[in-house]
């Protein structure tokens, strides 16, 4: 069997099934998971040679599907994330600078939060702040990144 016979073979097999299992894993969302189906036969047509070496192509398609849909949500979920950050940066904006600092600067520290509002407010670089602090290139996108990751966990609990 070729290429396109087998493609052409597991898109009428597989097609309405695919589509049943994405819609149940992006929560009813139609067109997301019609989205998350055409990328998974996307995605087989661009590793043709993978898909036809495999004991088990309708098991090869599932597993596409399946990360398809994890970085579907993945995306969804930083939109979210964008959203709510950007609808909480409304709220912060009518707070005075001074009494965020107070707040957040305690919450990860005042010199990841000065790192952190530099990089973020001031558009410096990594490269500038780095030289500011006298520190290397990766030490201070680390600091950035423990920042960010204290911050998160903490709007995250107050959304809960």
């Amino acid at each position: 069997m070729g290429r396109e016979e087998l493609l052409e073979q597991l898109y009428r097999s597989m097609y309405a099934p695919l589509l049943r299992y994405a819609q149940y894993a992006l929560e009813g969302d139609a067109l997301l998971a019609e989205e998350a189906v055409q990328e998974a036969f996307a995605t087989a047509w661009r590793r043709i040679d993978v898909l036809m070496a495999s004991p088990n192509p309708q098991g090869w398609m599932m597993e596409t599907l399946k990360h398809v849909i994890q970085a579907t949500r993945r995306s969804r979920d930083r939109a979210r994330w964008a959203a709510q950050a950007a609808e909480d940066a409304g709220e912060v904006a009518a707070t005075d600078e001074e009494n965020l600092d107070t707040i957040y600067g305690d919450l990860v520290g005042q010199a990841a939060y000065e790192l952190m509002k530099e990089y973020a407010l001031e558009h410096q670089s990594v490269d500038e702040l780095a030289r500011a602090r006298g520190l290397s290139r990766e030490a201070c996108k680390k600091q950035l990144q423990r920042a960010r990751k204290k911050l998160k966990k903490y709007f995250e609990q107050q959304q809960e």
